[in-house]
């Protein structure tokens, strides 16, 4: 059993390291914010040995159609499904990941096995809101609140003692508030940024995750949310790993948490954006409209106060920093990646565009590429480039 598992490796290790580019005028796709398109040809050299649909993935993606463009082979996601790392610089992000093919050796199918990095910049709307220093909380005839974080495993079954993260990994996150003798209270993530450094003051870089009183905006370009159970003192939420190009490795999460009588809690919330409703959720409670107005302003009904025994239903609001997490750039080919250039489609439309949408200008763009013989490359030099929108050809 070992030795062939051994050998198992080997050949795996050996598959890995063979794959090459994929061959010329192969690989067309085109993306923004939100959407990816990608057709692969199916007979990458004209010679009718066909590329096997099962073996080819982008990023977690398996194929999504063999029959929407003839003689390709399309993929047609959300990012976030896919599982597309991130990487910011100034007021743009690239989202990467790897088109990989790996045949089948015993099957009649194109044999050779190939790697492409895909990526799409797109512009990114920066709104932070000025921050509050961290300050201790003390509560009038109850002592101090203590407020506390830990990095978790996916089931929240214990935590884990590391702040290394892979670029694109899920990093899932408990924030807890213990309120000592004091009446129960319902702890919230008001808002939470991403910066550079542990003072936000000194950070020119910024990325909002929560917004607008507890919606989680990071989950409509990643599968950030918030997760089950909804409980009283502590929050559990995930996002995927970050970090921004022109800095250092290491990222930190100024969060503004409110806790409150959970009796009195009318306009705070805890909201997802998910992508298999399209949508806002609001944790706890499905049915409810509360986490209607994410996409555009959440206005509170009352008055922040500090006083907690407030029989008004007011309560206190801290900002907890954490960090920092170490997030590494994953290798490409046997290198980091680093590169700030794009050979997609970049634009900065605020509207998503559907990918039944996508695959119609997707094949406009290829067949005139195809017949024309035109070839376009899309290098991202100044903000005017992000305004381009450009169909290009993956080529060596």
């Amino acid at each position: 059993m070992g030795k062939w598992m051994l050998l198992f490796l080997w050949l795996s290790w050996n598959s890995y390291f063979a794959a090459q580019n994929a061959p010329p005028r192969t690989v067309f796709y085109q993306c923004n914010a939100t959407f990816i398109s990608v057709a692969v040809r199916r007979d990458p050299q004209d010679n009718r040995i066909m590329l096997d649909p099962k073996s080819l993935t982008l990023g977690r993606c398996p194929v999504s159609s063999t029959t929407a463009l003839l003689g390709f082979l399309v993929f047609e996601y959300r990012l976030y499904d896919c599982g597309f790392s991130r990487m910011f610089f100034g007021n743009a992000v690239k989202f990467f990941t790897e088109l990989v093919y790996s045949p089948d050796a015993a099957a009649n199918v194109f044999p050779q096995p190939f790697r492409e990095q895909i990526s799409c910049i797109s512009s990114i709307h920066l709104n932070p809101s000025p921050l509050e220093t961290t300050v201790e909380v003390k509560v009038s005839g109850a002592g101090q609140l203590n407020f506390s974080y830990q990095v978790m495993t996916a089931d929240f079954s214990r935590p884990l003692d590391v702040k290394e993260f892979l670029l694109g990994s899920p990093i899932f996150l408990s924030i807890s508030v213990l309120t000592g003798n004091h009446l129960p209270l319902r702890l919230f993530v008001d808002e939470c940024i991403v910066a550079s450094t542990e003072d936000l003051n000194t950070s020119k870089q910024r990325y909002t995750l929560i917004d607008n009183h507890g919606c989680f905006v990071d989950g409509k370009v990643a599968s950030s949310r918030f997760l089950e159970p909804l409980l009283l003192d502590t929050v559990r939420m995930t996002f995927q790993a970050l970090k921004f190009v022109d800095s250092n490795e290491q990222i930190y999460l100024h969060c503004k948490l409110m806790v409150w009588d959970p009796k009195a809690v009318n306009g705070l919330k805890a909201c997802s954006y998910l992508s298999d409703i399209n949508g806002w959720q609001l944790l706890g409670d499905p049915q409810s409209d509360l986490c209607r107005c994410c996409d555009s302003t959440c206005n509170l009904p009352f008055r922040r106060r500090r006083d907690v025994a407030d029989k008004t239903g007011s309560g206190i609001l801290h900002t907890l920093v954490l960090g920092p997490f170490n997030i590494h750039s994953p290798a490409v080919n046997g290198s980091p990646n680093l590169s700030n250039d794009s050979h997609a489609l970049e634009t900065t439309s605020a509207f998503p565009v559907p990918p039944a949408v996508g695959a119609f200008f997707l094949e406009l763009a290829v067949l005139l590429l195809l017949f024309l013989g035109v070839t376009v490359y899309g290098r991202v030099t100044s903000p005017k480039d992000l305004e381009k929108s450009l169909l290009v050809p993956h080529e060596n």
